[in-house]
C-alpha cells in the first residue's frame, strides 16, 4: 500500500473532549446516561453537575479555541469552564428572540477569535472556504476552527453544515496533490474514531463544512 502524503501544522494539538468523560459521549448525547451523573464531571471545572450539564452540551467553540491556544503556545490554559466564563464575560455566548421564545445560536466567532488573541495567538474569522484554503492555511502551519455539523461526529448521513465546531489540523493528499481526507479534532465525536485525530473522507467533509470558521496561528503570522 502506497504511503499518501500528510500535510499538517508543525506543532501538536492536544485533545480536549468537550465532555468530561470521552467514552460516554454517546450515551450523554443520546441521554442513555444524564449529564450529571458523568462521574468526571468536576474536570470541567464546573462548581456542580448541573452547571457542567448545561454547559457541556454547549462548549464547543471555547473547547476548540481552547485546543488551538494549547497546541500554538505549547502551554495549559485553564479548564473547560474557565473558557467558558471567559466567553461569557465578553458577552460571547448568543441566543436571540425568535418569535415567541428565545433560541440559542451559540458562541460567537469573534469572540472565540478574542479569546484566542488574549492568549497569545493570532485568529482571524474567514469565509467561503474550500479545500484549497484549507491547504493554504496548514501550508502557512495555520489550522482552521471550522463550523461543520455535529453529524461529522458519527458515521451518519448529514443533513447540514453548521452548529458545531472542529479543529482540522492536518490533511491526506494523493499523490496529485488532492486533498483524499481531512484529519481533525472533533470535541464531541460520539467514539474514539470520530474524536482525536479523526480522518474525514475529503467529500464528507465538504457536504457538512459551511466554509465558515476562524484560521488560528502563531502572533507574529498574518493570513494575508
Amino acid at each position: 500500500m502506497k504511503h499518501m502524503p500528510t500535510l499538517s501544522v508543525s506543532y501538536t494539538i492536544p485533545y480536549t473532549c468537550q465532555f468530561a468523560s470521552p467514552e460516554l459521549v454517546h450515551d450523554l448525547i443520546y441521554k442513555h446516561l444524564s449529564l450529571e451523573q458523568d462521574p468526571r464531571w468536576a474536570d470541567y471545572g464546573a462548581g456542580s453537575p448541573q452547571e457542567y450539564a448545561h454547559w457541556a452540551m454547549r462548549s464547543c467553540g471555547v473547547v476548540c479555541a481552547k485546543m488551538a491556544v494549547e497546541g500554538i503556545t505549547g502551554r495549559q490554559s485553564g479548564t473547560v469552564m474557565d473558557w467558558v466564563k471567559a466567553g461569557l464575560a465578553v458577552d460571547g455566548y448568543l441566543s436571540e428572540q425568535r418569535a415567541d421564545r428565545p433560541v440559542e445560536v451559540g458562541w460567537k466567532h469573534a469572540t472565540l477569535a478574542r479569546l484566542a488573541i488574549e492568549q497569545g495567538c493570532q485568529a482571524e474569522l474567514v469565509a467561503n472556504q474550500t479545500l484549497d484554503s484549507l491547504v493554504e492555511h496548514i501550508q502557512s502551519d495555520r489550522l482552521l476552527i471550522a463550523s461543520v455539523t455535529s453529524e461529522l461526529g458519527e458515521d451518519a448521513p448529514l443533513t447540514r453544515r453548521n452548529g458545531h465546531l472542529v479543529v482540522v489540523y492536518s490533511l491526506i493528499l494523493n499523490e496529485q496533490g488532492i486533498v483524499e481526507s481531512v484529519v481533525l479534532h472533533n470535541p464531541s465525536g460520539r467514539t474514539a474514531a470520530f474524536q482525536s485525530g479523526a480522518f474525514v473522507p475529503a467529500d464528507r467533509f465538504v457536504a457538512g463544512f459551511s466554509g465558515r470558521g476562524i484560521v488560528v496561528g502563531a502572533s507574529h503570522q498574518t493570513t494575508g
